[in-house]
């Protein structure tokens, strides 16, 4: 009679890795005004983090269980919601200074800021997250992209990245994917500098 040898052990490696990239990704989000600081030259400091995050997040392994292909049309739909909350809030935006003139290289180190920023916390923070579930997963990803935005824009930023983060998370559900909300979030961050 041979001995049945019980099912290998999930490791414990591949969830404290995650937690120290994610711990780490969040710490030089955070640390941004710092580093620019320090070293100076922002569109280098930022284009090395976003591509260095985005590099990261995307070579992370895709979160087991996953949906299978969503329908394009409920894409669409997803990414039109999204995209319109953040048109609609820019048109009530009032009293604001004006934008910053939107160069080429402005609008680019945006657009990389957001894909890097969704595939860090829709991909690999939500992934890890969906251990606990999706409402975690969904909420803690949001609530760790709106607290490393504070350092930046400051604390009054706080509850509109919260919302933010929670549209993202909310496509990200919907979808499957962090392509939608890094598409909106592309869109948001262009339409702060137009």
């Amino acid at each position: 009679m041979s001995a049945v040898l019980p099912a290998p052990r999930a490791s414990v490696a591949a969830p404290r890795t995650a937690v120290v990239i994610g711990a780490t990704g969040c710490a030089a989000l955070t640390a941004r005004p710092l580093l620019l600081d320090v070293v100076g030259r922002p569109a280098l400091v930022l284009t090395l983090l976003f591509v260095g995050l985005l590099a990261v997040s995307v070579l992370w392994p895709a979160p087991t269980g996953e949906a299978a292909a969503t329908p394009p049309r409920t894409v669409l739909a997803v990414l039109a919601l999204g995209v319109g909350a953040f048109v609609v809030g820019r048109l009530l935006v009032t009293g604001s200074p004006p934008p910053a003139s939107a160069t080429a290289l402005l609008v680019a180190l945006n657009t990389l800021a957001a894909v890097a920023e969704e595939a860090f916390f829709r991909r690999l923070v939500y992934g890890a997250l969906l251990a606990g579930g999706p409402i975690v997963a969904l909420v803690g990803s949001a609530v760790l992209f709106a607290a490393v935005h504070v350092t930046v824009y400051g604390a009054w930023v706080l509850p509109l990245d919260l919302a933010a983060g929670l549209l993202f998370g909310w496509q990200r559900q919907a979808t499957g994917s962090w392509t939608v909300p890094a598409a909106t979030h592309a869109v948001a961050n262009v339409l702060v500098v137009l």
